[in-house]
């Protein structure tokens, strides 16, 4: 036990935890059990009520089920099949179960230093361990838009969470309401496929307001929601689970969420599965519970000196390098289509200033930010970028340097306003047509081979079929300019740098400047392109992006 690391004791603790709650719930079902072992049932409940919320144990909700531990309820609602099922399981101990359990975890407790929950839940001291927790939801029937379900903090950061939620959930929160005319074993059955949590639903957003403010790390979740309107009517809907935090510790974080969320999710399967009508069931019970629930978790996470995450196992966690976009590009791809990533791409590609055009800043925002991070790899823009430039700073786009920009205005004014054609250099984009996105200037972006328009089209035309029905798979489609640039480019870059021709001593040869132009013709050569894709190869390698490049690659 002493050589295992802090994760896997933690690991450990929460699944021989997880073990015990899936014993007391097949005791609570199986008939036969219930009078072998209700003498002792009682026992434990009386005797040991601080080791029950030990193992998240409380009489006003259920314990959460591990998926490694246990498999999806039966339709009926009535059992639970174990993957590793007891034998002989009249005669098991629980009481000697608990005990081994409890001592595992004081020593996992002592190993960390971890304080022990307190029957009244009291804070967790939250300048050591995050700053916020809270859940968006829908609010009210009359309006669409996020709400604070619940805030850790309450008032203090009201604000500030609105202020990021659509961000969060760009789409809002529209419920979706269905007729309901099945059995109680059916309603149970679709409410554990439907609520769920989805992998690309789960990101990360930073922020910073200003300098001297300290960088936030909005770790969140997204999921949907079941609610029981009725014996006639259900209610899917959108919500989002987030930590605000400034410590890196993404992982970490995202475990605890995923706990709360199978509490939730344990909680609400039992309630209906013992509810025989379906209408004396309390649609609110969910949001009357969430904070006792999150309490209880988080009290039981406090810690005077928690763990480095950071550097456990000798291995660093690190956010991944689009999780702080992931919740923007899934909805700028129902705005695209092939042909208009590939004149985006081909915009970014010869440095020529863009301008996405939109009344959402946030749809805005992941445009830019998409070119920015995705189209180029493994290049990259090292221009400026605006997110959210302000109408009466359009004159920036007249600079000599190429600029990325968002505007948050009607496209239609701009070409009112004589704006478009003003700034003959730039690249004007609507994000908000209903048909498909429209280009300003458009003779501004060059113009492709057949072969290689012909090899493009082939390839995204497919993936974004797939988009249409599930828009994670973006990140296809974005592979697909990466790998072109491996193909056609990386490749043929000369393995041995060339150097400007100056007289130099062999000792100082490697501090001569390189020779940009000749590795470019070097590169194009070996290349072979047909000629009417050199000219847009050609204005590419007179780029900064590919200067840069050459500079990192040969150091």
């Amino acid at each position: 036990m002493d050589h295992l690391s802090q994760r896997q004791l933690l690991q450990l603790l929460y699944e021989k935890d997880c073990y015990i709650q899936a014993l007391e719930q097949q005791l609570e079902f199986s008939r036969q059990e219930v009078q072998l072992l209700k003498s002792q049932k009682q026992s434990i409940f009386i005797q040991n009520v601080s080791s029950d919320e030990d193992c998240n144990i409380d009489e006003n909700s259920e314990p959460a089920i591990s998926d490694s531990r246990v498999e999806q309820f039966q339709s009926s609602g009535q059992k639970i099949k174990l993957k590793a099922p007891l034998q002989n399981s009249n005669n098991f101990n629980i009481s000697q179960f608990r005990q081994s359990t409890q001592q595992v975890r004081h020593k996992v407790l002592d190993y960390f230093d971890i304080q022990n929950a307190t029957t009244n839940n009291e804070r967790v001291n939250d300048e050591q361990l995050f700053d916020d927790l809270f859940i968006l939801g829908l609010g009210s029937e009359q309006s669409n838009e996020p709400q604070v379900i619940y805030s850790y903090n309450q008032l203090k950061n009201q604000q500030q969470i609105l202020s990021i939620s659509k961000f969060i959930l760009p789409d809002g929160c529209k419920p979706i309401v269905i007729p309901m005319s099945f059995s109680l074993e059916d309603i149970n059955l679709m409410m554990n496929h439907n609520y769920h949590i989805d992998s690309p639903n789960c990101f990360v957003i930073l922020t910073k307001q200003t300098e001297k403010q300290q960088l936030k790390y909005h770790i969140c979740y997204r999921y949907n929601d079941f609610t029981v309107l009725s014996p006639q009517q259900v209610r899917f809907s959108k919500r989002a689970i987030c930590f605000t935090t400034s410590k890196c510790l993404v992982d970490f974080y995202q475990q605890i969420l995923i706990v709360i969320l199978s509490q939730l999710k344990s909680m609400r399967s039992n309630l209906y599965s013992r509810t025989n009508n379906i209408s004396l069931a309390d649609s609110k019970y969910f949001d009357k519970n969430v904070a006792q629930i999150c309490l209880r978790i988080l009290s039981q996470l406090s810690q005077n000196n928690y763990p480095n995450f950071i550097t456990i196992n000798n291995q660093e966690l690190k956010i991944s390098e689009n999780d702080n976009i992931q919740w923007g590009i899934p909805q700028l791809f129902k705005k695209l289509n092939s042909q208009s990533l590939i004149k985006i791409f081909l915009s970014c590609l010869i440095e020529k200033s863009i301008v996405f055009v939109s009344k959402s800043p946030y749809l805005s925002t992941a445009a830019c930010l998409l070119c920015q991070k995705y189209l180029l790899k493994p290049f990259a823009w090292i221009h400026p970028i605006i997110s959210n430039l302000p109408l009466e700073n359009i004159v920036y786009l007249g600079s000599p340097v190429p600029i990325i920009a968002g505007l948050e205005c009607n496209f239609s004014n701009l070409y009112s306003q004589g704006i478009i054609n003003k700034f003959q250099n730039a690249i004007f984009i609507n994000l908000d047509s209903k048909q498909q996105i429209q280009f300003g200037n458009t003779d501004q972006i060059p113009l492709l081979s057949a072969e290689l328009m012909t090899y493009l089209l082939g390839r995204l035309d497919s993936y974004f079929q797939k988009c249409q029905s599930n828009h994670g798979n973006y990140s296809q489609c974005l592979q697909i300019f990466n790998q072109l640039f491996h193909a056609r480019v990386i490749r043929n870059i000369p393995i041995e740098p060339i150097r400007q021709n100056t007289y130099q001593t062999p000792k100082a040869i490697n501090k001569v400047l390189l020779d940009y132009e000749r590795i470019a013709q070097k590169t194009l050569q070996n290349m072979g392109t047909v000629n009417s894709d050199q000219v847009i190869w050609k204005q590419f390698f007179q780029t900064q992006i590919f200067i840069q490049f050459i500079d990192q690659y040969y150091h």
